[in-house]
């Protein structure tokens, strides 16, 4: 163990880490789902902007739940941070590093999900544009905003393989927890791998999204629920 500043309640940080996670994954899921997933049509860039025309609401309410994420992503970065600098300051800085890189990818991509906002509906800009030609730019940069989120995803399976590395090595923490998230780091590669360079294989996209999806969720649960073992935590103190 390297020596690090160590937190006095661990347990408390742990679940509130947990919370945040959870926060994160159905705000995210509430994002993906039920707003690019209800107001995007890929195939369509007329019926997209009606969509969206209608209900720009729900696209509002959608990069809030975006924007959400991104602050509670900087708050896991430094909170996972804090809980497992002892066992490596290094590769702990490094997953703290590269989560807020992430957060940044995200935060401008965000911004191409923002543009329809000003090309579709009553706003100055879009008063002034064809109605056709702004629904076919809205949906290239809503299309822009999905390659940047695959592309913060491979940033996000780096930072996961950091935190495989660190939980499989903290004994106040369960290994399964960081074998589990090293499968979830390889799959958010291996998604933006075949996606940008095997598109053939896009047909897997959905088995390596819930390979690398299911490990959030036990890691989330057992945060919040449990949070770590605070004997061993002062044991290795």
């Amino acid at each position: 163990m390297s020596s690090a500043p160590r937190p006095d309640n661990p347990v408390t940080l742990a679940r509130l880490s947990g919370l945040a996670y959870l926060a994160i994954i159905l705000c995210g899921i509430f994002a993906q789902i039920a707003v690019r997933g209800e107001l995007i049509d890929w195939q369509a860039a007329s019926a997209t902007a009606d969509r969206i025309r209608e209900q720009t609401g729900l696209l509002r309410l959608g990069i809030l739940a975006d924007f959400t994420v991104l602050c509670l992503d900087v708050v896991l970065a430094v909170t996972f941070y804090r809980l497992l600098a002892p066992v490596d300051r290094g590769v702990a800085l490094f997953a703290l590093a590269i989560r807020l890189v992430m957060s940044g990818a995200l935060a401008v991509a965000l911004l191409a999900q923002i543009a329809p906002l000003l090309l579709l509906g009553d706003s100055p800009v879009a008063v002034q544009l064809d109605p056709i030609m702004a629904g076919q730019a809205a949906l290239t940069l809503l299309a822009l905003h999905n390659e940047g989120y695959i592309l913060a995803l491979m940033l996000f399976g780096l930072h996961c393989l950091c935190l495989g590395v660190l939980l499989f090595r903290a004994p106040f923490f369960p290994a399964i927890l960081g074998l589990a998230m090293g499968v979830s780091g390889f799959s958010y590669l291996a998604l933006g791998i075949v996606h940008f360079a095997l598109p053939a294989l896009d047909g897997v996209g959905g088995l390596l999204l819930l390979s690398a999806a299911l490990p959030e969720f036990i890691l989330a649960g057992w945060l919040l629920i449990v949070g770590l073992s605070r004997q061993k935590w002062e044991a290795t103190g």
